[in-house]
């Protein structure tokens, strides 16, 4: 029997401006548990809207990318609202192409993806969000990041979902503090890790791609969730993913480390 997934990903800095929808309304949300946090959060990002200094300071852009943010963060409330995967945009979920995926691909990326939000703390991809400016380690409450702030809550969320299943780990580091992996029952989680040999033979770690390859990774999980569900068909699955840039997986390089299965794609291989 195949067990469920999670899909957890990052949110992406950069947010469609348009909209659509209804005004945010909190109710509407996934994991409704979280919902008194996100009115603090709301309110607190709202407020501080107003004073251009604090908003510079906390949110790490200036002139007119920080009036843009300023503008966005205030009208919150009453901005127009798009579904999460449609208002996040850039590198990685341009490589998914959500549009293109078959309608049974989109339901089980629909049911399986988790999005971290510096903001909502997490969203499913069909939630309906607005324009917003806020990292995951931005300080907005009591002087605590936000990661600090929803980490117990997510992690309580994360594991009434979870169950027994596969949870392909996607977060970068900023994103990951914002939960306790050790406290989320499941069969195995996959962190995944892209290669390349330099000139000199070594291998280095790919940063500059990362966001791209990625992406290409999610579509292939969610074209193929039955196999992605199981530890063990789940390393198979990855054995017969041709990476559109060229990356191979290399099952002998597969690490285990503080209860994740590290999984590494290489490019350059002699």
């Amino acid at each position: 029997m195949t067990s469920k997934i999670l899909i957890l990903l990052p949110p992406s800095e950069g947010k469609s401006e348009a909209g659509s929808g209804s005004p945010l309304n909190l109710d509407s949300l996934s994991f409704p548990t979280l919902n008194p946090t996100r009115a603090r959060m709301t309110k607190a990002l709202v407020q501080l809207s107003q004073r251009p200094r604090s908003s510079k300071r906390l949110l790490g852009v200036k002139g007119p990318a920080l009036e843009k943010a300023m503008a966005e963060n205030a009208s919150i409330e009453t901005a127009p609202t798009l579904p999460a995967i449609e208002r996040y945009t850039g590198v990685m979920y341009d490589a998914i192409e959500y549009p293109s995926l078959s309608s049974d691909a989109r339901e089980a990326f629909d049911q399986s993806v988790i999005i971290m939000s510096g903001l909502f703390g997490i969203v499913r991809p069909t939630d309906l969000i607005p324009a917003y400016k806020l990292k995951m380690g931005a300080a907005l409450l009591r002087r605590k990041t936000c990661s600090s702030v929803w980490k117990p809550l997510v992690t309580k969320s994360l594991a009434t979902n979870a169950e027994t299943g596969v949870i392909w780990d996607l977060l970068p580091l900023e994103h990951s503090a914002a939960w306790d992996p050790s406290a989320v029952p499941c069969a195995s989680r996959i962190r995944v890790k892209f290669l390349e040999r330099a000139a000199g033979g070594q291998m280095k770690t790919v940063t500059h791609l990362s966001k791209l390859l990625k992406g290409a990774l999610v579509r292939h999980v969610a074209n193929n969730t039955a196999a992605a569900g199981s530890p063990e068909s789940a390393l198979e699955l990855m054995t017969g993913f041709a990476h559109p840039e060229g990356y191979e997986f290399r099952p002998e390089l597969t690490t285990e480390d503080a209860g994740a299965t590290e999984i590494v794609f290489v490019k350059g291989q002699a």
